[in-house]
């Protein structure tokens, strides 16, 4: 059975990016003071799962392109994003790590997509 996800999949402060080409949720689970003694035992302390996102809008145009790159280039940005694993959207702090914008013509300006990156805070 398919769901149709009603809500914007991206929300970075004001910009809503709701036409992604790609959207990838990397759940990352973290760990502290992780050992595993002679016995192969693992002794750790589960800090929690972190979900990182990958990614890439439809083609933008130019100034389409710099509020995205404006936005990611903030050191830290509220996001609220669709988190598949509970079917609901979340809010939490997040950086960009890489972003890659795709120029198609220089001539006219024309860009294609830009793909991104973004990791939690905490």
């Amino acid at each position: 059975m398919s769901i149709c996800i009603n809500n914007p999949l991206i929300i970075i402060g004001s910009l809503t990016l709701t036409e992604l080409v790609q959207y990838e949720m990397n759940y990352s689970k973290l760990w502290k003071d992780a050992d595993r003694n002679m016995n192969g035992d693992v002794s750790a302390s589960f800090i929690g799962v972190f979900p990182n996102i990958d990614a890439e809008t439809t083609p933008l145009t130019q100034a389409q392109v710099q509020t995205l790159c404006s936005a990611l280039d903030q050191p830290y940005f509220s996001m609220t994003f669709w988190d598949p694993a509970s079917g609901t959207q979340k809010t939490a702090n997040y950086y960009a790590s890489d972003y890659k914008i795709s120029l198609v013509s220089r001539i006219t300006g024309t860009y294609g997509s830009v793909s991104f990156s973004v990791v939690p805070v905490s």
